[in-house]
């Protein structure tokens, strides 16, 4: 099991940004990623482990473009703790929200409370 102690999520620096880790999970989306307003990295020392990027839709609407995390440390709970760290992001920036359009793992989306629509997957932050 992962220790999650042992990660730092922050926003990377510039010549940070995490295009071999995208590139190796097949997500062609790098440049749209690259412009995300907020995009943020999993890091434990030097390595980068994670990656996550969001865009604010609207005052309390976040878009959340996806979650990808190293081969090296997949099935261990890191992306679905990023998730959860997004989610606190969109929160602490006045969020009620977040969607997500595309999604791989879609059963852990499920299991962390996302329903499915017919425009992806919504997670509403305050129930109404």
């Amino acid at each position: 099991m992962m220790n999650f102690r042992a990660i730092e999520v922050f926003k990377p620096y510039t010549d940070e940004f995490p295009e071999d880790l995208l590139i190796a999970q097949q997500c062609d989306q790098a440049d749209v990623w690259r412009d995300a307003e907020i995009l943020r990295i999993a890091k434990k020392g030097e390595d980068i482990q994670g990656v996550y990027a969001m865009n604010r839709v609207d005052a309390t609407t976040f878009d959340l473009l996806g979650i990808v995390v190293s081969t090296t440390v997949a099935k261990q709970g890191l992306g679905r703790w990023l998730t959860g760290h997004a989610i606190g992001v969109a929160e602490s920036k006045g969020g009620r929200l977040v969607t997500l359009k595309h999604a791989g793992g879609t059963r852990m989306f499920f299991h962390i409370g996302f329903t499915r629509t017919d425009q992806g997957w919504h997670y509403q932050l305050i129930p109404e």
